[in-house]
């Protein structure tokens, strides 16, 4: 079935079922089971009906979403599984007489949108579809929440023998839950995303109502009545409400588009929803402890180590970022290896320290030869795939210790340490020759590569300038000579074939 067959299904489907409660409380009416009517689990069971439907709605919208939408719809469906198992529990408990059963489902209709708060948590600069250490943290305080609250609604109030709220402890869940509203229309307030703006802000308008509807409950006419009562028409409102908004929802954004691109200054308010369930906690603890000193202190530890493993990881992440970012300054983009400025810096502290040490330092500066001639007959992307490959080559056959830098478009620099004007010539013959056996392939078709190496040497950080002017013009002699050979900065004192006769082993490169 596709999607717009389905959306038409799920609405008439919910429509007839609402309809069809309409009809069994006009009927049938509220009363006992034992008189005879069967309106109170009818009712009941065209609740589960729509909670089951909408149960399925949102892990199909889930399935049309991604990223932060994904995400969202998940912890949605599971939140409206959870009232289903209180909706179910409702039904076995319109059949039997169970204290246990009435506790447990009074409980999760409480606390069924715990799930859903959690949505507050969704970081959508992280990957969706992946859990994450902080949200998982973040679940084990919004299990603390439930269990905090559990004790503070149910367990320490003992007024009253039935599994119901306490009328003492009406005012602070009704705040609760009008802060997880308010936090809704907040993060779509503050989110740049128009899809998180959709979902957060249909969500938190939805829940202030069913807020509301919670508050008619507790506080108006909802007191008097019975399961079958013209006010069950409005929890099956609230069941209908978010199956709409769930067959209606469509993604406008691309899915990594879809989570909230990262700014470069993290607003400070939006990390105040991750501070709401702890809050809670130690709210409902403070209150806790006037009955079970104990227990409160209990619970506060275990949100405290929660929330410390969370600045714990957070700082870790950060620190890694930072360094990610720190090296990723340093290195040049396309070939990963030293950009200008990194090689500029090392070039002057190695010159510093050959002349602490009174030792040689040998440059090699490179040129690619004809690479313009490579970008015009096999286009730029093929240019940088073959740049990409010779700075691999070059990265290989240099020692641990020696540096490696993109100069600037198809140029190298090399920084030898400990290298006269011999030395420094071998590494750039073992260089030029790596690189002059290589089989380069790209689109299935041989390119040939060769290089033009200029060498020089310098023992002091005042000449750096000067050491870069010679290596330069020495390339320059390279080239000028016929290109794949290495030239020196002076008339050589060594003589040695530089050209394309040297042997070399050939390597072979594939993309």
């Amino acid at each position: 079935m596709n999607a717009i067959p389905r959306v038409r299904t799920t609405a008439t489907l919910a429509v007839l079922l609402w309809m069809a409660h309409v009809a069994v409380i006009i009927a049938l009416g509220s009363g006992r089971l034992d008189s005879g009517t069967l309106g109170p689990i009818l009712s009941d069971v065209i609740q589960l009906a729509l909670g089951l439907i909408l149960t399925f709605a949102n892990i199909h919208a889930s399935k049309r979403s991604g990223g932060l939408g994904r995400s969202f719809w998940r912890l949605a469906a599971l939140a409206y599984a959870l009232w289903c198992i209180a909706q179910g529990l409702s039904v076995y408990g319109d059949l039997t007489d169970s204290a246990a059963v009435a506790w447990t489902q009074n409980l999760l209709f409480c606390f069924w949108f715990a799930p859903l708060a959690m949505a507050m948590f969704l970081d959508a600069e992280s990957k969706a579809g992946y859990l994450d250490t902080l949200t998982i943290l973040d679940f084990v305080q919004a299990v603390l929440l439930c269990l905090a609250a559990y004790i503070y609604f149910f367990y320490l109030p003992q007024a009253r023998s039935t599994p119901q709220l306490d009328e003492s402890v009406w005012t602070p869940y009704f705040i609760g839950y009008g802060s997880v509203a308010v936090a809704f229309i907040l993060r779509a307030l503050v989110t740049q995303s128009r899809d998180a703006r959709s979902l957060f802000g249909r969500f938190g308008i939805f829940l202030a109502f069913s807020g509301s509807v919670d508050a008619l409950y507790y506080y108006g006419p909802g007191r008097s009545m019975t399961t079958g009562s013209w006010f069950d028409l409005l929890w099956s409102t609230l069941l209908v409400v978010p199956i709409f908004i769930a067959i209606t929802w469509r993604q406008t954004e691309d899915s990594e588009l879809a989570e909230e691109p990262p700014r470069e200054g993290k607003l400070i308010y939006s990390e105040i929803f991750y501070l709401l369930y702890p809050l809670f906690v130690l709210f409902m603890s403070l209150r806790i402890a006037r009955g079970r000193l104990g227990l409160a202190g209990l619970v506060v530890l275990l949100s405290f180590v929660c929330s410390s493993a969370r600045l714990l990881v957070t700082q870790h992440r950060l620190i890694q970022a930072k360094e990610a970012l720190r090296r990723e300054a340093a290195r040049d983009g396309l070939t990963h290896l030293w950009n200008r400025k990194s090689i500029f810096e090392i070039l002057d502290r190695e010159l510093q320290r050959a002349e602490r040490d009174r030792t040689t330092l040998g440059v090699i500066m490179i040129d690619v030869d004809h690479f313009k001639a490579i970008n015009d007959s096999r286009g730029h992307a093929a240019g940088d795939t073959v740049l990409s490959i010779v700075a691999s080559g070059i990265a290989a056959m240099v020692r641990p210790y020696d540096s490696v830098g993109r100069y600037g478009g198809e140029e190298f620099l090399i920084v030898a340490p400990g290298c006269g004007l011999a030395e420094t010539w071998e590494l750039a013959e073992r260089v030029r020759g790596h690189v002059a056996g290589c089989n380069i392939m790209v689109g299935g078709s041989s390119v040939q590569v060769s290089l033009s190496l200029g060498i020089s040497t310098g023992e002091s950080s005042a000449g750096i300038e000067k050491l870069l002017h010679a290596a330069d013009t020495a390339l320059y002699q390279a080239k000028n000579a016929g290109r794949n050979r290495i030239a020196p900065c002076a008339p050589a004192k060594i003589r040695r074939a530089a050209g394309a006769g040297h042997s070399a082993a050939q390597s072979d490169f594939w993309l």
